[in-house]
């Protein structure tokens, strides 16, 4: 029974290194991935909130009461 848990442990830190090896190796695709991507919905967002009101075609009285 101790040498089946010796296996499953040792093959759970191998999966455990192998996986943290993989990802550590691949960490800058991934940062750089995320900071484009966070970089692209801050601009729509800053597009999106900045919007140029337009002018009136016409314009009214200068004088508030006169009709």
């Amino acid at each position: 029974m101790i040498k089946i848990l010796t296996y499953i442990n040792t093959a759970a830190l191998v999966v455990a290194v192998g996986g943290g090896g993989f990802l550590y190796m691949k960490r800058a695709d991934y940062v750089n991935d995320m900071i484009l991507t966070i970089q692209d919905q801050v601009i729509r967002n800053i597009q999106y909130s900045i919007k140029t009101p337009s002018l009136p075609k016409s314009t009214g009285s200068v004088l508030p009461f006169n009709r």
